[in-house]
């Protein structure tokens, strides 16, 4: 009887994965017919010379040595790209969290509240780009203007913001902040997920709101604020429109992004297999961060007790 139970159980999951994959087929072959191509073709192209009008010619790793060895542009992208990677994914990560523990509170008008810090994420990334570049903006920006009183107390010159090469960069960071209520969201269902039950034990031990956010919160956030890192790892490696926009790359490349260099390379020199080594260079690097961030999943991520 108990192997009979099994057997059905068993062609009951074969079923359910059939559906799924039959469900799943469309993406499938979307991505197989329009994706597989393209990747094996551009990492076939990182090894040629190709101008998008002539034929590639073959060069093997030169490329790949020219970059890394006879390019100091290509280590100034890359600097720039780990900076902003560096500074802006663990500021995101706090600055959505905290949104999250604020907007996580059963008050009046609380939903207004969410949908407003939500709405950068579905605003164009170009409008956004050109918004904040008015409130930047260093003689008549609302942001110089609004700091104006602490720039005559302390007998300072207005913040020069994107027109600087010292500022260029932490402008971009905190303007990417505007769009923290996309990470927020996630925080907020993870929050709401956790049991009332353990925050009502912790007051009967006398733990304070503090107290509860650092044990309880905090620990059974992990896994939404994992998968936030890595994207926000992923999204920060690909920093580039507001750069173009913003700041077209300058001042003095301060804010020449990895991505921006790759889009110089295929649309300014038609250096397509330069263009495609570096792509190929960023996703080595992104899987590699990725690859290790994973391996440390167990460790930092409660994914409930095991049974």
């Amino acid at each position: 009887m108990k192997s009979e139970n099994t057997s059905s159980i068993k062609k009951l999951k074969k079923q359910e994965n059939i559906i799924g994959y039959l469900f799943a087929s469309p993406w499938l072959l979307g991505i197989t017919l329009l994706g597989a191509f393209p990747i094996l073709a551009s990492l076939y192209i990182s090894f040629t010379t190709y101008d998008m009008i002539s034929a590639p010619t073959f060069i093997g790793l030169k490329n790949y040595i020219i970059l890394f060895t006879n390019d100091t542009i290509f280590w100034k992208s890359m600097w720039n790209t780990v900076y902003h990677v560096m500074i802006s994914v663990p500021l995101g990560l706090v600055t959505g969290i905290s949104l999250a523990l604020l907007l996580n509170n059963k008050i009046k008008g609380m939903s207004v509240y969410r949908t407003m810090f939500y709405l950068p994420n579905v605003v164009s990334i170009v409008a956004m780009a050109l918004l904040w570049m008015w409130l930047f903006q260093p003689n008549f920006g609302v942001i110089n203007e609004l700091l104006s009183p602490i720039y005559k107390l302390f007998n300072m010159e207005p913040l020069q913001w994107y027109q600087s090469a010292s500022t260029s960069k932490i402008t971009l960071i905190l303007m990417g902040m505007w769009t923290a209520g996309g990470s927020m969201v996630i925080y907020l269902a993870q929050m709401q997920d956790i049991p009332v039950s353990l925050y009502e034990s912790a007051e009967v031990d006398g733990a304070n709101w503090i107290q509860k956010t650092i044990h309880i919160t905090l620990p059974l956030m992990t896994p939404s604020i994992f998968f936030n890192f890595i994207m926000g790892i992923i999204g920060g490696f690909q920093v580039f429109t507001i750069a173009y926009i913003m700041t077209n790359g300058g001042p003095s490349r301060s804010t020449y992004y990895f991505a921006y260099y790759m889009f110089d390379k295929m649309m300014t020199d038609h250096s397509m297999g330069m263009a495609s080594a570096m792509a190929w260079i960023l996703l080595i690097i992104i899987l590699i961060i990725t690859t290790f961030a994973l391996r440390l999943n167990k460790r930092v991520v409660y994914l409930g007790e095991e049974s």
